[in-house]
């Protein structure tokens, strides 16, 4: 495939019908908290007045910012704008495309399943906003990008080997944050029978009294430190040499 005007550039930003489907789910968010809101008798009128500006200016920016990202792959750069910040990824700094599961999709019905990610020459992990399963053909666009960044990233291009460990160790990173964050969840029903203990077993005073604060502000979060600890270690050793 050659890299050309009908390659370059590219932008992937929402589609209409999505915008209209954010908005009116803003609107009808908005109308069950506006309605109270100007029905409560004892709320003063700059108080309901401040606070529905508020809301709507809330929505309006969250619409406002959804429409601003985007991802764009020039004759230059991969370039991302997201809500607050924009990089710039020059396409000889691209280390490596990818692929991935998206974690979201497990708690979220509207997620998209996987989603495109770059890496650069410092390890760390750029999600392309808009290249995922709900917007395009992700084989298709994955490819379309990466035959593009094959082609102008420069003919003496090649690995860099500090930026190979540095994606190593984001990755394991990652994997073990959402790993600790699952344990640390499901740690929350064993930590909540060993509160309740004292309620069906007798127990010294002192250890009845500190069950249960201390189970929920010590279990929880030292279930996550531990197997976000031991699933990072585990990671690195899998790691091949490079």
């Amino acid at each position: 495939m050659d890299v050309g005007p009908e390659n370059v550039p590219r932008e992937y930003r929402i589609s209409r019908a999505q915008v209209r489907a954010l908005v009116t789910a803003s609107i009808g968010g908005a109308i069950p908290v506006l309605i109270p809101l100007w029905v409560l008798d004892d709320l003063p009128l700059l108080a309901r007045t401040v606070c529905s500006i508020l809301l709507v200016t809330l929505l309006t920016w969250l619409i406002w910012s959804a429409r601003r990202c985007a991802t764009t792959a020039d004759i230059k750069a991969l370039r991302v704008r997201g809500v607050l910040l924009r990089r710039n990824l020059a396409w000889e700094d691209v280390q490596e495309l990818r692929i991935e599961p998206n974690p979201g999709a497990l708690t979220q019905s509207n997620a998209p399943s996987v989603v495109v990610c770059a890496y650069g020459r410092d390890g760390r992990r750029l999600l392309l906003p808009y290249i995922d399963d709900h917007h395009v053909n992700v084989e298709r666009e994955f490819a379309t990008l990466q035959t593009i960044w094959f082609r102008l990233r420069g003919s003496d291009w090649a690995p860099d080997p500090a930026a190979a460990v540095l994606i190593d160790r984001s990755d394991a990173r990652q994997s073990a944050l959402g790993c600790g964050i699952g344990a640390m969840f499901l740690s929350i029903i064993p930590v909540t029978l060993i509160a309740l203990l004292p309620l069906f077993v007798d127990m010294p005073e002192i250890l009845s009294t500190l069950a249960w604060p201390w189970a929920f502000l010590i279990g929880p979060p030292a279930v996550f430190l531990l197997t976000m600890f031991t699933v990072y270690r585990r990671s690195l050793r899998r790691v091949p040499p490079r």
